[in-house]
């Protein structure tokens, strides 16, 4: 165990290949962000004409992106919440690469729905809340069942990720020292590993992860329901549901398996990926 704790632990140490390998994918990153913020800002200068959105194509491209990113988002944590239900003791290896990619899967979808509107910064009238415009949101849109489904998966997907790393946080809180350690004294909530602390521990994470299991399907289906409510040839179908859910599986593996390949060599962690 000692072993596996010092290997673990060297992943958080700066060196030269994962550094690089760091540092260069974030640039790429931020050269993107850019080039796509420039994008964006032309977009609500001239409108939204120039995407080619348009009747009878009123989404396009924003729709196609945001459903990617969702359906990868709902596999990771699925994998990992459904694994753990069937006591699968080797998910481990892939289970916290499974919930953070859920997370930032989650937080990149959410952008597309935002940029689709045509004053994105009002983004937040989406939510329903009493207001001085004496307005109220549109129920019957799919705006609004995709803020209300994917906010609460978001939130869920939060909470199962950040508990199981609270026993991590206490691990690498005693190895570290100075600034880090107080970083991670605060991230493990006092942690001290008492027999009460994992049964509470046990049964908070086994309730969500039977809730996350439902959540996947029921979120995904009303995602999928942005194309089954449209008058389209070949979209008003009920097997829109399950075909977005089984997709999002698929998607998600792939994800997962592109992350962890690279991953485990690059963190140097082949004996346990």
């Amino acid at each position: 165990m000692r072993r596996v704790t010092r290997d673990v632990l060297a992943t958080l140490e700066w060196r030269i290949p994962s550094w690089l390998a760091y540092w260069g994918a974030v640039g790429l990153c931020l050269f993107g962000w850019s080039i796509a913020a420039l994008v964006w800002a032309y977009q609500i200068y001239t409108g939204l004409h120039i995407t080619g959105l348009r009747h009878p194509v009123m989404w396009g491209a924003y729709i196609t992106s945001f459903v990617f990113w969702i359906g990868i988002a709902h596999s990771g944590t699925l994998i990992s919440a459904i694994l753990f239900l069937l006591r699968a003791h080797w998910r481990t290896t892939l289970a916290r690469a499974a919930e953070t990619m859920t997370i930032v899967a989650v937080m990149t979808a959410g952008i597309f729905p935002i940029l689709h509107l045509g004053r994105a910064w009002l983004f937040y009238w989406l939510v329903p809340y009493p207001n001085e415009r004496g307005l109220w949101v549109n129920f019957a849109s799919p705006l609004i069942w995709d803020a209300t489904a994917v906010g609460t998966y978001f939130v869920v997907s939060v909470l199962f990720w950040f508990l199981a790393l609270i026993p991590d946080f206490a691990v690498v809180r005693d190895h570290s020292r100075g600034w880090r350690r107080w970083i991670f004294e605060r991230l493990a909530l006092g942690w001290t590993g008492t027999a009460a602390e994992w049964r509470h521990f046990r049964t908070a994470y086994t309730l969500l992860a039977a809730l996350i299991a439902v959540l996947v399907v029921s979120v995904h289906s009303i995602v999928s329901w942005d194309f089954a409510v449209a008058v389209v040839p070949g979209w008003h179908s009920t097997i829109f549901a399950p075909y977005f859910v089984v997709g999002a599986i698929f998607s998600g593996l792939a994800m997962l398996l592109t992350l962890m390949v690279p991953g485990r060599f690059l963190l140097e962690i082949k004996d346990y990926v």
